[in-house]
């Protein structure tokens, strides 16, 4: 398989995690009551919170896994645990059993998450490669979804989820005669200028994991750019640690506002199914402006993020303030806008940060994993006052992520380079030989 071949299977890494997490997600009460003949929504929020501080937990542990061992190791080893759980996860007794079991597959399934990393780092193009995630990631939910209302459709759900393990170990068999043995063999030199283009620092000459090609373009950063010593790694942690606060805000204000969103819809005069397609209206949104994220990226460079930032707050804004379904759906149309440009946008941001490597990228997967555990407890709190607060609260945290970026430095921060292995010493000169012919093939060679 080829080097921009190979890439593709961390595309499919990327969507197998996506659905094994999030297919059954929206039957959970379904699959309780079917399998164990467990009702009540106590069962399920136990479940999606268990699972979910497991993924904050297991995260970091991956980032530092990652410092030891190549991706391809770490992948074709979680595929095939994993494989081994969803068959022990169909056959579970009881729904503690399968609790247990359900975090347990989450703790392995999120190596899976450094499979992004690993593909923009082997890129060209990193927009390109951050837009095709944004569509897969979106493209992705739809799938899963579809792919979960039909393994509830069977008689026996168990059967479904027995079947899934076989997608693991086929990707596994792929993975391992596919993926590259080491990070070396990853890297993908960049064309001269690329790194500039794609919107990102520290891209050009990167390995997999993230750690400079010697001798390949930006392998090493000029000293205006980077500082040395103690002062490039705190410029480091400073711009890891901005791009967390970021990440944290974006994601809470996009995942606050999802829980009783329905209700607040219905509460305001619309119909169940409608609803149902208004809190879908902006995933549909994303799909469509991702097309335009290159030429927007190509006119407003960094300002991308703040303005998509400021549309996303002027959707919920308007959600907010006018509960009309028509009203509603404009809002919802422009709150999508605004996040589908966001992600692209923001995602840039974090691989400027982390530069693509595998333990850097771990702490921005653990803080977004933490934001599925704050956001639901806001967004429940800010609802017993009131089924529109969660949109106000949203709006409120897009528009001082807006403000914030919009003062910060309009040029990205100094990327601190990773030092070079030390060269191996020049052995002293032999004494210059007797002949002449020899001599003179001897300087040719040095010439």
């Amino acid at each position: 398989m080829t080097g921009p071949a190979f890439r593709r299977l961390y595309l499919l890494v990327i969507l197998l995690h996506l659905v094994g997490d999030v297919a059954l997600s929206p039957f959970y009460p379904q699959l309780f009551e079917r399998l164990f003949g467990v009702t009540g929504t106590a069962a399920t929020g136990t479940f999606v919170w268990v699972c979910r501080a497991a993924a904050l937990a297991a995260m970091p542990l991956w980032g530092l896994a990652a410092r030891r061992a190549p991706m391809r190791t770490l992948v074709v080893g979680a595929l095939a645990v994993a494989a081994v759980l969803e068959l022990v996860l169909a056959a579970a007794p009881t729904y503690t059993a399968f609790l247990v079991l359900s975090a347990t597959q989450v703790v392995v399934t999120m190596a899976f998450t450094l499979a992004y990393p690993a593909f923009v780092g082997t890129g060209r193009d990193r927009l390109r490669d951050v837009t095709l995630f944004a569509y897969v990631v979106n493209g992705g939910v739809v799938v899963a979804t579809v792919l979960g209302a039909a393994v509830m459709a069977l008689p026996n759900p168990r059967y479904g989820i027995a079947a899934c393990a076989l997608l693991y170990v086929a990707l596994a068999v792929l993975c391992h005669r596919h993926l590259p043995r080491t990070a070396d063999r990853t890297a993908i030199v960049p064309a001269a200028g690329e790194g500039a283009a794609s919107g990102g620092t520290g891209h050009d000459g990167a390995r997999a994991d993230g750690r400079p090609v010697p001798g390949a373009p930006g392998g090493n950063a000029p000293p205006d750019r980077a500082p040395s010593g103690g002062g490039a790694a705190r410029t480091a942690t400073t711009a890891l640690v901005a791009v967390c606060a970021a990440v944290l805000a974006a994601e809470t204000a996009r995942l606050v506002v999802r829980p009783f969103f329905t209700l607040y819809a219905e509460d305001g005069g619309t119909g169940t199914t409608a609803a149902a397609v208004l809190f879908l209206l902006p995933q549909a949104t994303v799909l469509a402006v991702l097309p335009l994220a290159r030429r927007a990226h190509a006119l407003l460079g960094r300002a991308l993020l703040p303005v998509a930032c400021l549309v996303a707050a002027l959707g919920l804004l308007a959600q907010f303030l006018a509960p009309d379904p028509l009203l509603l759906a404009l809002g919802r149309v422009v709150f999508g806008a605004g996040l589908g440009l966001g992600h692209v946008a923001l995602d840039l941001r974090v691989f400027e940060a982390t530069g693509a490597r595998g333990p850097a990228f771990s702490a921005v997967a653990t803080v977004r994993v933490g934001a599925t555990l704050v956001s639901p407890v806001l967004a429940t709190a800010l609802a017993g006052a009131g089924l529109g607060l969660p949109l106000a609260a949203g709006a409120a945290l897009f528009g001082v992520l807006a403000l914030t970026l919009a003062l910060l430095p309009a040029h990205p921060p100094p990327t601190a380079p990773e030092p070079e292995p030390e060269p191996e010493p020049t052995p002293a000169p032999e004494p210059a030989p007797q002949t002449t012919t020899a001599h003179r093939t001897e300087d040719t060679q040095h010439a």
